[in-house]
């Protein structure tokens, strides 16, 4: 009858559905967990924040009886990376790369406004979906939060204000602008680092964050790299494109002939010979 060919072919309909569905959610798997594989050169294997995470704090203790955690926030955006529930990443201090986790809930417990001009960092509580005692809570002492590096927050960002690592790696120009064709070759270097102000002086305004720019190698230079650091301010950056990968400052006078050179570190692997006397 046509009322039985019907309801065959809406359950054909309704298993087509259920097979799409579950088809988009293994496709959403593989993307989010699909890694572009950083530049290996750069790469720490013991520092995530080297191959495409970003920290956001270490869990210092355990709140409570239900599986609530203390952790001591390092992160710009906690209001969106520790409140909102989502997926984010833990690593154990034995462990060398993190581990998916699902963030069920967080909140401040010492706000960022209350720890402005100190060496103190805000205090959030988070519980992950997995954590529901304190004993469990416990354990995850010392265990460094993070967020992938993908996951971008730039609707949080104010006019002229950048993600650090969307500027490293970027190359430094002067302002054609300014110096036209008086310069034939305007390329400075490339940015290896920021030094954030804070760092540099703990009073709230005091400190400029610094672009430390690997300046070319020089022939008479034997050893380490030739760095120079250039204030992060409009008077000085000009511009910053972050699809062309190009930065544009008008350097002061003499900015650029205050540079050092950095060491290479020398790691020694291995045991050394007992010392002779």
């Amino acid at each position: 009858s046509l009322e039985a060919v019907d309801e065959l072919l809406a359950s054909v309909d309704a298993n087509d559905d259920e097979v799409e569905e579950e088809e988009a959610v293994e496709f959403e798997k593989r993307v989010r967990n699909k890694r572009q594989f950083p530049d290996t050169t750069t790469i720490d294997p013991y520092d995530p924040t080297t191959y495409g995470y970003v920290e956001l704090g270490t869990i210092i203790g355990a709140h409570g009886v239900h599986g609530f955690l203390k952790l001591s926030s390092t992160t710009d955006f906690s209001e969106k990376r520790l409140c909102e529930p989502g997926i984010r990443h833990i690593k154990p201090p034995n462990r060398r790369s993190p581990r998916e986790v699902q963030l069920a809930e967080g909140r401040p417990l010492r706000p960022d406004s209350a720890t402005t001009g100190s060496d103190a960092n805000p205090i959030y509580l988070i519980r992950l979906e997995h954590i529901q005692d304190r004993e469990s809570a416990l354990k995850l002492r010392g265990c460094v939060l993070y967020s992938l590096e993908d996951e971008k927050v730039d609707d949080l960002l104010d006019e002229g204000e950048y993600i650090v690592s969307d500027l490293i790696g970027l190359n430094v120009f002067l302002d054609e602008q300014v110096y036209g064709d008086a310069k034939k070759d305007l390329f400075v270097g490339n940015i290896r680092g920021v030094v954030m102000g804070s760092e540099i002086c703990a009073i709230p305004g005091l400190g400029q964050d610094l672009l430390e720019v690997l300046l070319p190698k020089r022939k008479e230079l034997q050893r380490g790299e030739e760095m120079v650091l250039i204030p992060f301010f409009p008077q000085i950056v000009s511009r910053v494109d972050l699809d062309l990968r190009m930065v544009f400052v008008k350097p002061p006078a003499g900015l650029l002939d205050l540079s050092y050179v950095r060491e290479e570190k020398v790691k020694i692997k291995g045991f050394l010979p007992a010392a002779r006397y």
